[in-house]
């Protein structure tokens, strides 16, 4: 062994007091607490024992008492790593981080110098972009080409940047090379994982805690002080110069004018942060073919099926289906070589199985690592409790409809999204509120109808006949907006003679939608007759014939409306007798459909599969049976009867025997018409509504038929003619429960007079 030279002896000397003074000037700094021992490790960490460092930290220390408290952002690396490292041994209250001169952030260590002081690896590799030699962008260089320096981007867009990944034959940039030469792309490349210390999955680990890794699931935010509402809780947003620390309830995303649809929503800039601002929605995606609806359009995500676009994504997310391997209902994202449909779990066989927390099955996760079943368990009772623990009993029924739905993922979609799920929140505050009365208040929404309509499947409330109280409400809303000369006529005629004639109607289970309508037609129509009378200067008392007649020239489509309204003022002497509007002639009917026609879209209903189940069912029951919208609505599961060899439908008294075709489309629908909640009451609509409990909208119904060319007017016109032709009236009204008049008006269309009538029409 060489001897020492005086150089070197001199210099062991002078490092060996450097290292006792860094010793003393640490414990001075932090207390009796830190031991000599520790302080060495702590230095010997931050790699500032030995070297020119341990000179660096002695000048930095001596020439700052307060170095360690309030270190300045100038500070040597070896003072960022040592506070580090002083903070994870347990001295955090006696020393200070360095923060990042750019973010802010202390994590991770601003290890980089700049003009302002300290920078961390993230805010140094942004200043160190320079513009691309080929787009002009400012971006961080990634390779070198003879024009000069070039951005990823541009890089990926060379011919040779992408490879075909073996595993989901996308055509993407090369990750991983596997040893025959194939390559994986980033998505599918296997991660590095390790055992989570919490759930026991192997996942990529997103922070190494004093227990062990934690996964990105598992893993929340150190809670500390929220300096907008003052609770210690997880923080989103570390503290900067222009705002302290903020939690998730606090936190509040920038909003900027969205650079395509021109409106201030949440977002980000493009590009690295460089590029214009895009709002969520108008950020750019890749647009490719959707593997499940064909559509070229943007990409949602990528599942082992192909490209899936938002539509189609959501879709499967509220509609489990069966996985062809194990079985279970479950989001099928996967297939196998013939065409059948895998879950998430035999889609990945190598990877572990994702199992519940709270009941330990296999399934798709969702927050606190449950099943949809656990889930939805756990939300409907912090939806319908005050204290988050337990449901009233009362509302016992009500938790029982929620979680006991046969899709649970349609529930949870619901009571994520849904106004009427947030109405339902606010009334369990108030159980007072609960009750027809209350929801009556308000306005009359489609989520007040959900609601209510919800509250009764759970029997919580009693059923009633809503097609009445809407006419009984809407009534009295309007009563109370009319001036008082008018309201004390239109009061008695709405309650007296409307709402009574409604009433013995419902009573016999005939009040229809259609009916509602039309009664609040009348009631306005005699609100605008008492304005008119108003203009021409005239009340009830002095009414004569002629300026009945000139009200009903003027009033051709209020003509009918109003006959009710006057024939109640006569019989109850408000106007002089005698007074009359001449009935409006009845109408024939004046579209219809060729022969070709109505076959073709016969043929559409049985066998187009593209259009939607519920259209087939009812534009073919209009088409064969002539049967109105507002009578298909109103069918329900009762109506439909089988035996060993045929399928019967009863609209009236008698059933008749439908096509083998039309009865698997009406079973498929009853099958696939599953309501979003479970009912434990009630009938079970054919073609239900929104609302629990409720068919769906005629009106509605007809507009949809429409929009996918299956008019439902000349084909109901078409399809009574020919009934007509081959049955009598009498036959017709008995199957169909028409009025025998109106029948006998139909068998006179197809009969003599039809060529007459439609060489009137040419």
């Amino acid at each position: 062994m060489r001897p020492l030279t005086p150089d070197q002896i001199r210099l062991r000397a002078e490092l060996a007091a450097a290292q006792e003074q860094i010793v003393a000037l640490l414990r001075s700094a932090v207390g009796d607490s830190l031991a000599p021992e520790q302080a060495q490790a702590v230095t010997e960490e931050a790699r500032a024992w030995r070297g020119a460092n341990a000179f660096r930290l002695v000048r930095y220390l001596s020439e700052r008492p307060d170095a360690l408290s309030t270190p300045s952002s100038d500070c040597p690396t070896c003072v960022v790593r040592l506070l580090a490292a002083l903070t994870a041994a347990g001295h955090g209250d006696k020393v200070a981080l360095v923060a990042c001169g750019d973010c802010g952030r202390t994590d991770p260590l601003p290890a980089n110098n700049g003009p302002e002081g300290r920078l961390c690896s993230r805010c140094a590799s942004r200043r160190a972009k320079k513009p691309c030699a080929r787009c002009g962008k400012v971006a961080s260089i990634y390779a070198r080409r003879p024009e000069g320096g070039i951005c990823n981007p541009c890089r990926n867009k060379e011919p040779d940047a992408k490879e075909e990944c073996a595993d989901c034959r996308r055509m993407m940039i090369s990750y991983r090379r596997l040893p025959d030469g194939t390559s994986l792309c980033q998505t599918c490349a296997p991660k590095n994982t390790q055992a989570c210390c919490r759930c026991g999955r192997l996942r990529r680990v997103n922070a190494l805690t004093s227990d062990g890794p934690v996964c990105g699931s598992c893993y929340s935010s150190p809670a500390r002080l929220c300096g907008v509402c003052g609770q210690t809780v997880p923080i989103v947003a570390r503290a900067d110069g222009t705002r302290p620390d903020t939690c998730d309830r606090c936190y509040k995303r920038h909003e900027k004018t969205c650079a395509i649809c021109e409106r201030a929503r949440p977002g980000h800039h493009i590009n690295g942060g460089l590029g214009p601002f895009h709002c969520d929605t108008c950020r750019p995606r890749e647009e490719c073919a959707c593997a499940l609806c064909g559509k070229v359009t943007k990409v949602k995500v990528f599942w082992p099926r192909g490209p899936v676009c938002d539509s189609c994504y959501r879709a499967a997310l509220s509609t489990p289906a069966p996985c062809a391997t194990c079985s279970r209902h479950r989001i099928l994202i996967g297939q196998t070589a013939e065409g059948t449909l895998l879950c998430k779990t035999c889609s990945f066989p190598d990877e572990p199985v994702e199992r519940c927390s709270a009941c330990g099955e296999p399934a798709d996760l969702y927050s606190g690592h449950r099943c949809p079943c656990c889930t939805l368990a756990a939300r409907v009772t912090d939806l319908l409790s005050v204290n988050g623990t337990s449901v009233a009993q009362p509302l016992q029924p009500l938790a029982v409809v929620l979680t006991s739905a046969e899709n649970p993922y349609r529930v949870l979609q619901w009571l994520r999204r849904s106004p009427a799920a947030r109405l339902l929140g606010r009334l369990v505050l108030d159980p007072g509120a609960l009750n027809h009365e209350s929801l009556d208040t308000l306005p009359q929404r489609a989520a007040t109808a959900y609601v209510r309509g919800l509250l009764v499947t759970a029997g919580i409330l009693p059923p009633r006949d809503e097609n009445l109280a809407l006419l009984t409400n809407w009534v009295a809303r309007t009563v109370a907006e009319l001036p008082a000369r008018h309201a004390n006529l239109i009061r008695p005629f709405a309650e007296w003679h409307i709402i009574r004639d409604a009433r013995r109607r419902s009573a016999r289970g005939r009040y229809t939608y259609a009916a509602h309508k039309g009664n609040c037609g009348n009631v306005l129509a005699a609100i605008d007759f008492l304005n008119w009378l108003d203009s021409q200067h005239l009340s009830l008392r002095r009414l004569q014939q002629p300026h009945l007649d000139v009200w009903a020239t003027d009033r051709p489509t209020l003509r009918s409306r109003s006959i009710p309204f006057l024939r109640w003022s006569t019989a109850r002497r408000l106007c002089p007798p005698g007074l009359s509007i001449e009935h409006p002639a009845s109408q024939l009917p004046g579209h219809f459909q060729a022969e070709d026609e109505a076959r073709n879209e016969l043929l559409r209903c049985f066998n187009d599969t593209a259009l939607p189940l519920d259209v087939r069912v009812a534009a073919a029951l209009v088409r064969l049976y002539a049967l109105p919208l507002t009578r298909i609505v109103e069918l329900t599961e009762d109506h439909i009867s089988r035996d060993q060899e045929h399928t019967y439908l009863a609209v009236n008294q008698h059933p008749f025997v439908l096509p083998p075709k039309l009865a698997r489309l009406i079973d498929d629908q009853l099958r696939h018409s599953t309501p979003r909640h479970s009912t434990t009451a009630g009938r079970r609509y054919l073609l239900p509504g929104q609302s629990p409990g409720r068919p769906r909208n005629p009106l509605g119904l007809a507009d949809t038929l429409r929009q996918h060319g299956l008019p439902a007017r000349a084909a109901r016109n078409t399809a009574m003619v020919d009934a007509l032709a081959d049955l009598p009236p009498m036959v017709i009204a008995d199957l169909l429960g028409i009025h025998p008049k109106t029948a006998e008006r139909w068998a006179t269309l197809a009969g003599e007079n039809w060529s007459e009538y439609l060489s009137s029409l040419t």
